[in-house]
Order: structure tokens, then sequence, then C-alpha cells
């Protein structure tokens, strides 16, 4: 969970940089254009669900690998098996609950602007 928070903070810090290079320096946009819409779309609550998904999101994974990982036998090719279907078990949860958990957010904090 710790690392797919991290991981998380990363990629939002990535983002918003590549956002501000595409902005300012390739289409020679000004900064105060790129950090005033910014501010105006993006929102600390977004922030926050943004934290929580990854950390369930990460909590989620690693319950169905041990699940699948710790019932494993049947040599090399019954591992391969198992990390064949925690991967595919997992991706398919984490997609159900990505959709029930933007449901809830879209409904108790709704979008500004639209």
């Amino acid at each position: 969970m710790f690392v797919a928070v991290m991981i998380n903070g990363i990629v939002i810090g990535a983002g918003i940089g590549g956002g501000y290079f595409f902005t300012v320096i390739v289409q020679d946009g000004s900064a105060g254009a790129f950090l005033s819409s910014f501010t105006a779309l993006a929102s600390l609550p977004d922030l926050y669900i943004s934290m929580i998904k990854a950390a369930l999101f990460g909590w989620l994974a690693a319950i169905v690998g041990a699940y699948k990982g710790l019932g494993a036998g049947g040599g090399p090719s019954g591992v391969g098996r198992a990390v064949n279907e925690s991967v595919i078990i997992a991706f398919m949860l984490l997609f159900f609950l990505n959709a029930v958990i933007t449901a809830i957010y879209f409904q108790v904090a709704p979008p500004v602007g639209l």
C-alpha cells in the first residue's frame, strides 16, 4: 500500500510537470494561464481520492496475489498459473472497485465547472 501511494505521488508530480512543460514550453503558453486553469480544474478532494484509491488498489492487489500465491501448487507451472490468475482477478477487481469509488466520489463531490 505504501509503495502504491508513493508511486501515485510521483505520477501526479510527473503529470503536473509534463502538463506545465507542454503548455509553457511546447505551446508557448504563459505560466499564469496554466496555473490559473490548473487551480480552476484541480482540487484537493481529487488528490485525496487518488491517494485513497492508490492505497485500496495496492491492498487489493496484494491480497489477491498473496491468496493465489499461497495456494499455488504443482511446481513451476502451478506458480505460473497462480500468477496469471492473480493478475487477471486483480485487474477485474480493481476495474470494478475503481468504477464504484468514482461513482460514489462524483455523487459526494460533483466536478467543478461542468
